[in-house]
């Protein structure tokens, strides 16, 4: 019984020793290649030892050392401990969190994902006042929709309206005066009259000497002369009466700019999402009255790293398409297309945290919950995105959009302003062209 007890210890330590020698060996075999203990051929499986390969030469460095790996058979080659290795890479491989090849890989990058990506605003106005005074009206309400120059309030412009009817009644004043020829046409009559009754005199004196004396000669001509002064002085009035008639006209253009400014228009289309100001309240030049968005088009805002497995650079991303999965509340996606419409060439950030700004705009649109039947906009600014890049995808080219300056912000109503050929009457082109 003792001998048998003896037997088995001295096994057990042998098989430890075995196994020892295994895990110590240049080829990096596993223990668990070694036999189990109660194996009584342990002591024929030899330690994994290196040795040069036969198709290399003894000062080949590509020389690998051969290791008896726990499927070693006799009808299997032995596995050399280069192939281990790569099996141990292969099963411990990490893949980053983008389809972006890392830097250095010989496949071109197709896509780059940017998460955290944020929808905001692209028309955000807190529409202000432009004129100082009290607000009359309000017809714009939070919630309401309105569209480019619709009139969201009013500033009081009574004062304002009464300049421009004053202007306007001296403009028509002054224009009827620059219009009006008679007082050179009387000029004219008595510059003939006055030279006739002067020739005539003179023909007298000269027939006879002692009918007309010299000083009704003198006064004759005084008389013509007097008759040309007038005349000028009525083509003088005539011509101050025109610029009188465009300096009225300034002032009721004026007045009607004052009268449009008292008008508060919406910049653009969108939606009131707040009134600050209401009938009655005393606003002053600048300050909000109410705030208006526009969410008919969305910018999606991210960062792009500049290095490691997910970077990029600016040329790389600029005008490619992009897929945007927005997270809607109560846990749903929505996906859009666009196109990176800018990437800032300005790298923000230090060391391997340097990244630069990108983002696109996408078009908004409504839709109806099945449910509630309520109408919500399909995404919502502030929301958080996720952006994918199409790098394969050849750069596409950046809709062109309208430009929000234009448009008609209600008429000023004008006159024709006084020209040189109505304050002339047109007899100075007549004239010429005789």
């Amino acid at each position: 019984m003792i001998k048998k007890i003896l037997l088995l210890v001295l096994l057990a330590a042998f098989a430890a020793v075995a196994t020892e020698a295994l895990s110590q060996a240049p080829g990096g075999a596993s223990p668990a290649a070694a036999p189990g203990p109660a194996s009584p051929k342990a002591t024929d499986i030899p330690p994994a030892t290196s040795k040069t390969s036969p198709a290399s030469s003894p000062t080949s460095p590509k020389s690998d050392a051969v290791t008896t790996g726990k499927d070693a058979s006799p009808g299997k080659g032995p596995t050399t401990s280069k192939e281990s290795t790569s099996k141990d890479a292969s099963s411990s491989k990490t893949f980053p969190t983008s389809s972006a090849s890392p830097p250095g890989s010989t496949s071109a990058r197709k896509e780059l994902v940017i998460e955290r990506g944020l929808v905001t605003l692209i028309d955000d106005n807190k529409v202000p006042a432009t004129e100082a005074g009290m607000l009359t009206d309000v017809p714009a309400k939070e919630g309401h929709s309105v569209e480019k120059d619709a009139l969201v309030a009013q500033i009081d412009s009574r004062s304002t309206l009464a300049k421009q009817k004053i202007a306007e009644a001296e403009f028509s004043a002054a224009k009827a005066q620059s219009e009006n020829d008679a007082e050179i046409e009387v000029a004219e009559a008595a510059i003939l009259v006055s030279k006739e009754e002067w020739e005539q005199s003179k023909r007298i004196q000269q027939s006879t000497p002692q009918a007309v004396p010299e000083s009704q000669i003198r006064k004759d001509k005084f008389n013509y002369e007097k008759s040309l002064a007038q005349k000028k002085q009525a083509v003088n009035e005539k011509k101050i009466a025109g610029l009188t008639a465009n300096a009225k006209l300034a002032q009721h253009e004026a007045a009607s700019i004052e009268i449009d400014l008292r008008q508060i228009r919406s910049p653009f289309k969108g939606e009131v999402v707040e009134v600050m100001k209401n009938v009655g309240d005393w606003v002053t030049v600048g300050e909000p009255i109410m705030h208006i968005v526009g969410l008919d088009r969305v910018r999606v805002k991210g960062y792009v790293l500049v290095s490691g497995a997910e970077g990029a650079s600016h040329d790389e991303v600029f005008g490619k398409p992009v897929t945007i999965t927005v997270d809607a509340p109560g846990g749903k996606k929505h996906t859009v297309q666009g196109t990176i419409g800018f990437a800032s060439p300005v790298i923000e950030g230090y060391g391997s945290d340097r990244q630069f700004r990108i983002w696109a705009e996408v078009d908004n649109e409504k839709i109806i919950d099945p449910v509630t039947k309520l109408v919500s906009w399909k995404i919502q600014p502030g929301s958080m995105a996720t952006m994918t890049i199409d790098l394969a995808s050849p750069r596409s080219p950046l809709p062109a959009r309208a430009d929000s300056t234009k448009g008609d912000k209600g008429k000023v109503q004008s006159f024709k302003p006084v020209t040189g050929d109505e304050k002339s009457g047109g007899k100075t082109n007549k004239a010429k062209e005789r």
